[in-house]
C-alpha cells in the first residue's frame, strides 16, 4: 500500500492557538462529551443538568448539553464509560470524548469569524446548536463570552487551516 502519511496534515499540536487583532482560536484540552439520544429530558434530570440550549447558546463552563435535534442533544462535561454506554431506560448514550475536539474563539472579534464561518444570522434564535461552520458540521455555544465550537476532532487541522486563510489570525 502507498505511502500517504504526506497527503494528509499533521495534526495540530495541542497547544496551538491562533492570535489576530481581538481573536484567539484554541483547542480545548480533552472535554469529555456523550451524545444523548431518546428521552434526553430524563437524562438531563438524572444528573442534575438544565435544559439543553440552541445555537449561541449561554453555558456554564463545567457541566452544558446542546440540543441538536429533537431528541437528539451533545453533553459536555459528563464521562460515560463505553461498558455502560448504549441503551438503557429509553435513553441511547454514546461516549464522544475521543471524536470530538473544542474549539474555543475569544475576542471580539470572534462574532466577525462567525459571519465568515456561517450563513446563519446570530440574532435570530435557534432551538438546534447545531450548524454548518466553515463547511463542517458543528455545534456553537457561548461560555463566559467565548464561543465554544464542537467539531469532529480529524477536522480541527482544515479548520485551523481556514481560519488562518481568512486573514483574521496567524
Amino acid at each position: 500500500m502507498p505511502d500517504r502519511s504526506g497527503f494528509w496534515p499533521a495534526p495540530p499540536a495541542p497547544d496551538t492557538r491562533l492570535e489576530g487583532e481581538g481573536l484567539s482560536v484554541r483547542q480545548l484540552p480533552p472535554v469529555p462529551q456523550v451524545m444523548v439520544s431518546g428521552a434526553i429530558d430524563r437524562f438531563l434530570a438524572a444528573r442534575g443538568l438544565g435544559p439543553a440550549v440552541g445555537l449561541l447558546g449561554q453555558v456554564t463552563p463545567e457541566r452544558y448539553a446542546l440540543r441538536l435535534a429533537r431528541y437528539r442533544m451533545l453533553v459536555a462535561g459528563v464521562r460515560q464509560d463505553h461498558e455502560t454506554a448504549g441503551w438503557q431506560d429509553g435513553v441511547a448514550t454514546t461516549p464522544m470524548t475521543g471524536a470530538l475536539a473544542v474549539l474555543e474563539i475569544a475576542g471580539p472579534n470572534g462574532m466577525a469569524l462567525f459571519a465568515r464561518a456561517s450563513a446563519i444570522d446570530p440574532r435570530l434564535s435557534s432551538a438546534s446548536a447545531a450548524l454548518d461552520f466553515a463547511g463542517v458540521h458543528a455545534a456553537l455555544c457561548r461560555v463566559e463570552g467565548v464561543l465554544r465550537l464542537h467539531v469532529d476532532r480529524g477536522l480541527v487541522p482544515y479548520l485551523f487551516d481556514w481560519i488562518a486563510a481568512t486573514g483574521m489570525a496567524r
